[in-house]
């Protein structure tokens, strides 16, 4: 029996006795065996913890990535879904307007129609509404002095954003269509100018006027009198300069302009 176990002895650094404890291997064994597997428990834990939360922080970081990618992929989408309304919209005013479409244009104006912008179903006061948006109505009548030419940017000399029209002075100068009155003040450029905006993204600016006849804010027809041809801003002869915008991107006046 004395050979099953072994002896620890604590041998005390003071004046008390020296102890010796028998401890069966039996005993011995089983403590290490419950030690060995505490220890194996308590790594296993850790280690498994660990990469639970390593993998939890990474689910939060991916699920916060997917939601602002979700909200970016959502506003691309009603941004795209704006400019095929927009283009749409232009496809079917330069259409009513018998302007010129490419093949490629009329497909999609095809399409337009069979959705939900499809002209059939709108009422006659948007057709309405959307014909008197159209500057097609010549604000003077006179020969054209100066074309439209904006190829070399508006860092060459000859960019010209808009039209001349060659008239004497105080002759009535007509809005081009309907609209309200954006701006009705004075240049050094363009002197004493009207800028009407007609909806639809189109905005048309009268200049060189002698005399205004509407404020900001007026609204008006087509064919309205807003002003009196001159000779102000930087003109070295009387005319009316005629300048369109849609989307705020310049366009000829002669692509609206009826003949």
């Amino acid at each position: 029996m004395e050979k099953e176990t072994f002896s620890v002895i604590i041998v005390p650094h003071d004046l008390k006795k020296t102890r010796t404890y028998k401890i069966p291997y039996r005993l011995f064994y089983f403590f290490m065996v419950i030690l060995a597997a505490g220890a194996l428990t308590v790594s296993i834990f850790v280690l498994t913890y660990g990469r639970l939360l390593v993998k939890t922080r990474e689910t939060v970081r991916l699920e916060r990535q997917v939601a602002e990618l979700t909200k970016k992929n959502e506003k691309i989408g009603e941004l795209m879904r704006d400019l095929s309304e927009m283009h749409a919209m232009e496809l079917k005013v330069r259409n009513l307007l018998g302007l010129g479409l490419s093949s490629r244009d009329s497909v999609a104006l095809k399409h337009a129609s069979a959705g939900d912008l499809d002209m059939a179903g709108e009422t006659d006061n948007e057709k309405s509404s959307m014909m008197s948006a159209i500057p097609s109505f010549w604000p003077v009548r006179g020969y054209i002095t100066k074309g439209y030419n904006i190829a070399g940017g508006e860092k060459d000399k000859d960019y010209h954003p808009g039209i001349d029209i060659g008239v004497e002075k105080g002759v009535p100068v007509r809005a081009a269509a309907a609209g309200y009155v954006i701006e009705a003040a004075w240049d050094d450029t363009y002197g004493y100018f009207v800028k009407i905006d007609h909806g639809y993204g189109i905005k048309t600016l009268y200049g060189h006027n002698e005399r205004l006849v509407v404020i900001k804010g007026d609204r008006i027809g087509r064919g309205q009198t807003i002003a009196y041809s001159g000779n102000t801003g930087r003109s070295s002869a009387p005319h009316l300069h005629f300048e369109v915008t849609q989307n705020n991107l310049h366009v000829d006046p002669l692509k609206y302009l009826l003949q």
